[in-house]
């Protein structure tokens, strides 16, 4: 019982990392689901809900529903990402806005160090019997690099926000979070809706019933998302993960430069990697050194997650 409360916990936890990734624009909850260990079982979990857990909810099937669709599991993610965007919905812009370097410089330490745990995973590269020169893996890499990239050059939209576009943007958005290295929130800000849904979270919380509409729009558009698209990532894992690792891994890659934790505060209208710079003065800059301080506080919770996943899987 004791291991059990503590498993639940742990899950929450990683749900509430998920959750803190998921609302700052440029990082993933898709790419802290892989570093916690907790995406392939996320995306199976979602993959098996169907209509018959309605016919055994009416029966009064409970414990079977709880057991069979492994919502213990779901439940407690879930719980640890809602209450993380609920309580960072109230301070995200304070951080982006007086804390920029921490915040991107940890980010940047802790997936720049993952991707290299994530590349171990994948095996059989099969260079020499290779019928395209590169075996598929490394162009699936490339695919993901270039995506994740050309995300970053697009500018925000400036659309009309009503609850039609609001399920939109729900299901556009929840569909990019699944994914490693694309940004839900970064989307979001790019189809115009970031503030829209950052202030609808704030009054849904208040209980304000003037934003439930928008809220379950976004809500519905977000389930009918999440359940196809986990369906087809499921069948990716399942049947070809080494390649679905490579591009998942280049969409993790590509993201970095938005990551950067030094960049100009006025835009340029050139390439957007035009806009990054390294502090000078080294360590004498009190900017260069925050940063990397952050960067190695971030490969040090990736270093420690390995080493607790590695201990776990020698206990069972």
């Amino acid at each position: 019982m004791k291991n059990n409360v503590l498993s639940r916990f742990s899950i929450f936890l990683k749900g509430m990392a998920m959750g803190i990734a998921d609302i700052i624009p440029g990082v993933s909850g898709g790419t802290i689901a892989i570093i916690t260990g907790v995406y392939e079982e996320f995306l199976n979990t979602l993959n098996k809900i169907d209509f018959m857990i309605f016919r055994l909810l009416f029966q009064g099937e409970f414990r079977k529903i709880w057991k069979n669709y492994n919502l213990g599991f779901l439940f407690s993610l879930l719980m640890g990402i809602f209450s993380s965007i609920v309580i960072l919905s109230h301070y995200i812009t304070y951080l982006i806005k007086d804390h920029p370097i921490a915040l991107w410089s940890f980010f940047f330490g802790l997936i720049f160090s993952s991707i290299f745990f994530l590349l171990k995973q994948i095996k059989n590269w099969n260079f020499n019997n290779s019928k395209f020169i590169f075996p598929s893996k490394i162009y699936l890499l490339g695919f993901g690099i270039l995506i994740a990239i050309y995300v970053q050059t697009l500018n925000p939209a400036n659309n009309e926000i009503d609850h039609i576009y609001l399920f939109i943007c729900g299901m556009i958005s929840v569909t990019a979070m699944l994914l490693p290295g694309i940004s839900g929130a970064y989307i979001l800000i790019l189809l115009g809706a970031y503030e829209t849904i950052l202030e609808t979270l704030k009054e849904v919380v208040k209980l304000n019933s003037d934003h439930f509409l928008n809220f379950f729009a976004f809500i519905f558009g977000a389930i009918i998302s999440v359940k196809l698209f986990s369906k087809f990532l499921t069948w990716a894992y399942k049947i070809h993960k080494d390649n679905t690792l490579s591009c998942l891994t280049g969409f993790m890659i590509g993201s970095l430069p938005s990551l950067w934790p030094w960049k100009t505060e006025t835009i340029s209208k050139d390439f957007f990697l035009s806009n990054l710079y390294l502090p000078s003065g080294d360590f004498t800059n009190s900017t260069f050194l925050e940063g990397i301080l952050f960067i190695l506080f971030g490969i040090s919770v990736v270093l420690i997650l390995e080493y607790l996943s590695k201990k776990n899987a020698k206990q069972k």
